[in-house]
């Protein structure tokens, strides 16, 4: 059988595995897109504190898996993802004005709108604690992506760049119906919900060239089950937070969260 055509099988097994992996169809998704918290607004504020813990390190996770890619066409994919991270940003599927307002942002400020516009603080003090559900998930999918460049391609390929379109959709829908936003504030998740579809598609086919041989594809399925996993266990998390999310009310901790904000 052609090794060509055996890569590409493999590979695309493990992107449909991973689009119906619980990263993707969780309770905890499904509870944002309809507000369903004891306390919706302390919700959307540990997820925006939270997910930017991870998310503000994205940069990060790139050049350590560029640092690993041997191959100089898989190296300028990554290098171009980068770029557009660092805000070389063009989506003719936004509004014009909402354009303007995003042109010469990283994807990381236009995150910190997100946060700004919410009240949250991504310098909080509390972020430095070793026990966060966003840090601790950073962290370890910066281990994967620092192991080699099968597991990072397999981590930000196809468990990360392949799924995170569909999980901002989600994402975004519930924004729509919290309705306390504006677009210029969300459009951190108005421009993942499509730009990510085409990085998905390059990092598949450096997948599907990288996977040659039994070693090779073990090591992507394992990037790529890791990250899924990790993914999913911050979600575990964060619903169980948000289920018990309550605002602290007494007169000298009005406006206090239970979480430190």
């Amino acid at each position: 059988m052609n090794k060509n055509y055996k890569a590409a099988t493999f590979v695309r097994r493990l992107g449909e595995e991973a689009l119906k992996s619980s990263a993707v169809s969780h309770p905890y998704l499904q509870a944002l897109q309809k507000s369903d918290f004891p306390d919706v607004d302390m919700a959307w504020r540990d997820f925006a504190f939270q997910y930017g813990l991870y998310s503000s390190q994205f940069t990060r996770y790139l050049k350590a898996l560029i640092s690993n890619l041997r191959n100089v066409s898989h190296q300028k994919i990554l290098l171009s993802n980068l770029a557009e991270e660092k805000g070389h940003i063009a989506d003719g599927e936004l509004p014009s004005e909402v354009l303007a307002s995003i042109e010469g942002q990283s994807h990381a400020q236009l995150f910190q709108r997100f946060q700004q516009a919410l009240g949250v603080n991504p310098e909080d003090p509390t972020s430095l604690s070793e026990d966060l559900a966003g840090g601790l998930w950073s962290r370890r999918f910066l281990a994967l992506c620092n192991t080699n460049e099968y597991v990072g391609v397999g981590a930000i390929g196809i468990g990360t760049e392949l799924i995170v379109s569909n999980i901002y959709q989600q994402i975004l829908s519930g924004l729509k119906s919290y309705d306390a936003l504006t677009m210029q504030q969300r459009v951190f998740f108005d421009l993942h919900s499509s730009c990510d579809d085409d990085h998905a598609e390059q990092m598949l086919i450096v997948a599907s060239e990288l996977a040659t041989d039994e070693e090779a594809c073990a090591q992507i399925e394992f990037g790529v089950k890791s990250a899924l996993d990790l993914r999913t266990a911050f979600w575990d998390a964060l619903l169980e937070r948000a289920q018990c999310l309550t605002t602290v009310t007494t007169p000298e901790s009005k406006g206090i969260s239970n979480f430190g904000y």
